[in-house]
This record gives structure tokens, sequence and C-alpha cells, in this order.
């Protein structure tokens, strides 16, 4: 049973921050709500009723020059801080997300279609513990010394890089938020984020929480619109020195292109075709447990999401027979229902481009797991739980990515078989083994070109461990030491601890 449209409105209202208004929401910039100018709005469609939730104001580029105004001077305030104050702001910050938990994580329901189950609790405690880690790390923004040559002295010193551009895609909102804002803020910058114009609603709610928790003002602005407008123009403002992307490989692709042209710093996280390794000796009750979920959490919209299933030929029918039963006591529907599993894809454009591919997926003799298909509602933006028997690991349902409850299955004879299908993608994000061998486990994870590997556990993550592709899944990484690097200018200073001499000698006439 769906909650009516009428109710999931008062449900936003009742959640979201009264002083915001009643009607548009409108944009946070240096520290309060900025009502956008007249006609520049869209809608934000909840995906489960495929109706029009809330009207949101977009962003014009006199929005983006107020926020970069505001960020250059709030910035410059807040490098001047002592690591351990803004630690203790970013702490406040995490204990406000816990306190807000319910509200966030209902409105990334109403926004995205993520069952609330979810997101009010293993998101926002994940949003939590990013400002945490990285809170942690504000005081270790150590220099270092170089021994080089005697009677000179060589030190390295790491400064902010000033201003951060992050836009952030669809699927998981608070997360993905939180996973560039905390490493920036860690490291003395100030954040302009654009989050995704199907999702803006937590992100807006995260700028009011944090500034509630005591971050200053101009810190974090966020600039709701489309990617081709104000994206575009974030991503080509010469003061904004950094840009932070996750989405897609193809508007990744753009991105690198116009950053690198400006010569600016660029972190791009994208996407992903995961091999899910299951070998004969693996335990596959537990696997079959791992599939289900990996593949499917989320309506299948994870980068990581264990999409490609590759399994020993002489376990294969006896694991699909679990998986099946699996895949049939999972309930789809109303993503505000705690019962929920499997909730809406994102919108109707994508969710009909997943249907595309299946039926143009059947018409090529691709046959579907029919035991396991999902009931799902008519309305709104459901796809049901699909699996694809028996796919050539060329053919294109296997080697590209279609960011929904798909999978394909492909057999494999020996170890070395199932590495040569694993890799033969475009992508490199991560891959999945189960086995109980360990030397096997050991040959697949060096062999293995993905940035993240798993051995018989998925999507296990930690802020302090670095996430980032191989090949056409992006450049740079985040999360870990390596993110707050990639939020740094690196400076040299030299100097002489004598008298400095010209190589070349006297040059003044005697």
């Amino acid at each position: 049973m769906f909650q009516s449209m009428t109710d999931r409105r008062a449900l936003l209202r009742e959640v979201f921050p009264a002083d915001a208004g009643e009607d548009t929401l409108p944009l946070w910039i240096n520290g309060a709500w900025v009502a956008a100018s007249p006609g520049q709005v869209f809608d934000s469609v909840d995906p489960a009723l495929g109706e029009t939730l809330v009207s949101v104001g977009s962003a014009t580029r006199e929005n983006l020059e107020d926020a970069v105004a505001a960020a250059q001077g709030a910035q410059r305030e807040w490098w001047r801080l002592d690591g351990q104050d803004r630690a203790r702001i970013m702490r406040r910050i995490a204990d406000a997300i816990r306190d807000y938990a319910q509200a966030l994580g209902t409105l990334d329901t109403l926004d995205a279609g993520r069952p609330i189950h979810d997101t009010i609790t293993r998101d926002t405690e994940r949003a939590a513990r990013l400002f945490e880690f990285f809170a942690g790390t504000t005081d270790r923004l150590r220099g270092v010394s170089i021994p080089v040559q005697p009677g000179r002295s060589n030190s390295i010193e790491y400064e902010p890089i000033g201003i951060v551009g992050a836009i952030t895609p669809w699927n998981y909102p608070l997360t993905n938020a939180a996973g560039k804002i905390a490493p920036a803020l860690a490291t003395g910058n100030a954040v302009i984020l654009k989050p995704a114009e199907e999702t803006p609603l937590s992100a807006l709610m995260l700028a009011w929480v944090a500034h509630q928790a005591g971050l200053p003002a101009g810190l974090l602005n966020v600039l709701n619109g489309s990617g081709p407008t104000i994206g575009d123009a974030i991503v080509r403002h010469r003061d904004i020195g950094k840009i932070t992307f996750t989405g897609s490989t193809s508007v990744g692709r753009g991105i690198g292109t116009l950053a690198g042209g400006a010569l600016k710093s660029v972190t791009l996280e994208l996407g992903g075709k995961t091999g899910f390794i299951v070998l004969a000796d693996a335990d596959l009750e537990r696997a079959a447990d791992a599939l289900v979920f990996s593949a499917f959490n989320n309506a299948g919209q994870t980068c990581t999401a264990g999409s490609r299933l590759l399994v020993a030929d002489s376990v294969a029918d006896a694991f699909l027979r679990m998986v099946s039963a699996r895949i049939g006591r999972i309930r789809a529907g109303d993503p505000l229902d705690p019962d929920t599993l499997v909730g809406p894809t994102i919108s109707a454009r994508h969710r009909d481009q997943i249907r595309a591919r299946m039926k143009e997926a059947e018409a090529a003799g691709l046959v579907p797991l029919d035991a396991a298909r999902v009931a799902v509602p008519e309305q709104g933006f459901f796809v049901p739980p699909t699996v694809y028997l028996d796919v050539d690991p060329a053919h294109a349902l296997a080697r590209e990515e279609i960011f929904g409850p798909i999978v394909t299955v492909s057999r494999f004879r020996d170890v070395d078989e199932a590495i040569a299908i694993s890799n033969a993608t475009p992508y490199g994000l991560a891959t999945t083994v189960f086995t109980t061998n360990i030397q096997s486990a050991r040959r697949i994870s060096r062999r293995a070109q993905s940035g993240i590997v798993w051995v018989n556990t998925v999507h296990s993550l930690h802020p302090g461990s670095p996430y980032g592709g191989y090949k056409q899944s992006g450049v740079g990484l985040e999360m870990g030491e390596e993110a707050i690097r990639q939020h740094m200018h690196i400076k040299t200073i030299w100097s002489e601890d004598g008298d400095w001499q010209s190589p070349w000698g006297a040059l003044v006439p005697a």
C-alpha cells in the first residue's frame, strides 16, 4: 500500500526545515536560504509514484558568483583556524547528522526512491562517519623535511586549494555529498555543491544541519540545477580550483576535458561493471546472499553492483537455484514501507532505458531466470530484478553499465578463464570473489584490473580506505589519506644555511 502524494508532500514539509519557506525550495548560499530568480525552477519527482513532489529553485550564474565570493572569504578564515578547532566543528556536524537521521533519510527516500530502512540507518551513519574520520585528519596535515645537500634545507608544506566544486549523483544523495564535503573542509577548503537535479533535497538539508552545528557561513553552498547549466559553470569558473565528480563515464569524460583545459585538479569517480566471481569451492549459500544484495540493492543503481555473475560451471546450476529462491523473496514496493527491499529506479527515462535494454536482450535470444521474476508495482518507475542466463561475456549487456537491477550469468571452467572474463570490460571499479581457497583469492586479487577487490564480502567500505577505479572507472581517489592529498597544494621551500654562492663564480669585474 503506497502513501498518497498528499501524504508524501506533508511528510516532506514535516521533516524539511521550516525556515526554508512553504513553496519552491530555495538555494543555500553564505549560510542562508536564498530564493531562486523568477522562473528559475524545476520539479523534483517522487519516483515511487511518478509525480511531482516539490518545486525546487534553480541556480543562475549570478548565484554562482555570490557563492564564490562567500566561499573565498570564509575559506581564508577557515584555514586560519587551528586544525583541532576545525575538527571540533566537523565532529559536531557528524553528531547533528545522527540527530537528524530520520529527516535526512526520509528526504532521500522521497527524492531517490531508496528504501527507508537503508536511508535512515546505514546511509546517515556512513555520512556521519565520513565527517568523523576526516575530522581526525585536520591536525595531521603536517609537512616534512627532506634531507638534501649539506648547507641547504628543504621542507614540504600543504595548503588548501581554495574552493572545491563538488558535483554529486542521484543514487546515494546524502552519502555522496558527505564524501565530497568532509575531505574538502578538513583540508581547509570551501565547497560549492551541485547535487543531482533529481535529488537535491538532502543536500540542502545537510547544509542547513552543518550550519546549525556551527559550520561558518560561506564554507558550504548548495546550488541546485542541471549539469549543462550550473554544473558546467562550476567546472569552468576560474576561482574554483578543484572539481570532484561522481557519475557516468560519459559525463565524467566531458568534465575531465574541461578541467584539463583549465589545468584544474580533478577527481572523477565513474562507472563500473563488477565481476562477481563464484569459484566451485565457495560457500554457495553466503555467495548467493551476497550476490542478491549486491546486484539488487538500490534497484541495481550502484557503481559497484554485482551485475556480472561469473560462476564455475560445475556448481552453476545449484548456485542459480539458490539465487532464484532468494530473489523470489524480495519485496518491491513503496520505499517508505520499512519492509520494502527494492524501490523504483530514479526516473521514467532511466526506467525506459533499462526496459529497452531488456527487450533487446530477449529479442537477441537471452533467456531470463523466469523463476526469479519479482512482481513490481505498475505505478512509478519500477523495474523487476532480472537474471539473464548463459550470456556471452562479449555481449553488450555483459560489458556496458546498465545501472539497474539486471544481472548477466556467464560460466567458466577455471580460475584463469574467470579472471579473463572479469577483466574483459572497459571498467575497473570493483571485483568480487567468493572462494574458500586463499591462494585462489590472492591470485584473482593480484590480477584483477580494478581499484577494489572484495573477497567473501560485498560493498565493504570505510572512510579510511581509498575508493577509486582503473580504466574508464575514473581518475583519482576518494576517501582515505589519498583524498586529503588530492584536496591540497604541495609547496616546496628551499633555504641556504650560509651565503649562497653562484656556480658561475663572481661575474663582477675585478
